[in-house]
């Protein structure tokens, strides 16, 4: 039987030709279904899991997404659970030690949070399941409880039921 020392050689050129020929790449920015574009209004949730303490950066970078993704044309709430509670602490939240790299520059996570907050209507829920869990009765310095201040009970389903992207950290 003989070898074809060639035969590699083929291979390698039909890849050859395949890389050479031109692809053009088109997007449209739609979602799958084809109704929503991005300039559309969107309910947009971003939850945070872990706690700023242990993982500032994590957090930072959870904030500032979603003050970058605010816009009027976004709503976007930032849902803190498991030990992401902690951003509704201000002990936390306040410590010095934590500095947010930004597009607006480089500032403190609780100059981050604040900013979020004040730009989209308070729109960040704690879950309260995770909060008591943490610190029993006492009540968040940032956020929201589902069922206080205003906020229906069902909250939290209603949240993440009307959400069209969830985005977790």
């Amino acid at each position: 039987m003989k070898t074809h020392r060639s035969l590699p050689l083929v291979g390698l050129a039909a890849a050859a030709a395949l890389a050479a020929v031109p692809c053009t790449v088109t997007g449209d920015w739609t979602k799958n279904s084809g109704t929503e574009t991005a300039g559309q209004p969107q309910d947009v949730v971003i939850t945070l899991k872990v706690n700023a303490l242990t993982n500032p950066e994590t957090a930072c970078l959870a904030v500032t997404l979603a003050r970058a993704l605010t816009s009027g044309a976004t709503n976007v709430t930032l849902f803190v659970t498991l030990d992401g509670v902690a951003l509704g602490d201000a002990k936390i939240v306040g410590n010095p030690k934590f500095k947010c790299t930004t597009p607006w520059g480089e500032i403190s996570l609780e100059e981050n949070l604040t900013a979020f907050l004040n730009d989209n209507d308070n729109n960040m829920v704690v879950c309260p399941i995770c909060w008591m869990e943490r610190y029993g009765d006492a009540m968040p310095d940032y956020g929201v409880l589902p069922g206080q201040g205003g906020t229906p009970g069902n909250a939290v389903g209603m949240v993440l039921l009307n959400a069209e992207k969830i985005l977790d950290f």
